[in-house]
């Protein structure tokens, strides 16, 4: 199963904590399981292209090159040499693809080409591997998980951070929670629902979170993410469906 979804971070701080950017550096969010394959895409097409690299980060750990186009030849780092790691080159499209991915590969990967004046990054995703046979200690618990709304109405969206752990709660103690919107028609990829009106309370195993969406009409699955512990973990969604109301013969009719 592969998921996308957009977001407003970058993994470069070496304490793995998340920061939201300017709209120009919009990266996205994608959920896979292990074993799936994935390609990353990277269009550049400016005609005084020198180099293209593709940079990995773990969270926690310094910016790695996974590898390079120079002069149109594609090339992959010693460190992953051998490996399951493939660039492609397809007219302006210089994409990075991950074959069989572990856990091992959950990290950000960004797009960085470069010209004779200048340099730039073009694209940016953060991967998050589900691992069905590795114990968590740490999971995200979101209700409801479906709701029915009319214009106008407040959403609000709950998500748990529960741990396994009976004798110590695992919970972070400033945590850095996000809300994450998948893309549809109606929804303008790079939105982001930070700490703006999440209230916290802190419990014995757990720690709860609110957010209230104010426009009922921005349909969508809703995902909240936890950094703790050195990693991401991901609720597993919230449908949010707008309910439509017409007049018919002197009657109110909902869809």
């Amino acid at each position: 199963m592969i998921v996308r979804v957009a977001a407003l971070i970058l993994f470069f701080s070496t304490t793995a904590l998340i920061h939201t950017v300017e709209a120009s550096h919009l990266i996205s969010l994608t959920l896979v399981d292990v074993g799936d394959n994935i390609t990353f895409d990277c269009k550049a097409s400016e005609k005084d292209l020198k180099f293209v690299n593709w940079y990995k980060q773990s969270l926690g750990y310094m910016v790695e090159i996974v590898g390079s186009v120079i002069l149109g030849q594609p090339t992959i780092s010693e460190k992953f040499k051998g490996s399951h790691f493939a660039i492609t080159i397809k007219g302006s499209r210089y994409d990075l693809t991950i074959f069989n991915i572990s856990k091992e590969d959950e990290a950000t990967y960004l797009c960085h080409i470069g010209t004779t004046y200048s340099q730039k990054f073009i694209s940016g995703t953060f991967l998050a591997v589900n691992d069905d046979k590795q114990q968590k200690s740490l999971y995200l618990k979101q209700h409801p998980n479906s709701r029915l709304v009319h214009q106008g109405e407040t959403v609000n969206l709950q998500c748990s951070l529960l741990s396994k752990n009976k004798e110590k709660s695992q919970c972070p103690t400033k945590p850095s929670m996000y809300w994450f919107r998948t893309e549809s028609e109606r929804f303008h990829p790079g939105i982001i629902y930070t700490q703006r009106n999440i209230s916290v309370k802190d419990l014995d195993r757990s720690c709860s979170y609110s957010l209230s969406v104010r426009d009922s009409s921005d349909a969508g699955v809703y995902y909240s993410a936890v950094v703790a512990c050195g990693s991401i973990v991901i609720g597993e969604g919230t449908k949010v469906e707008m309910s439509m109301c017409f007049v018919f013969s002197g009657y109110f009719k909902y869809i």
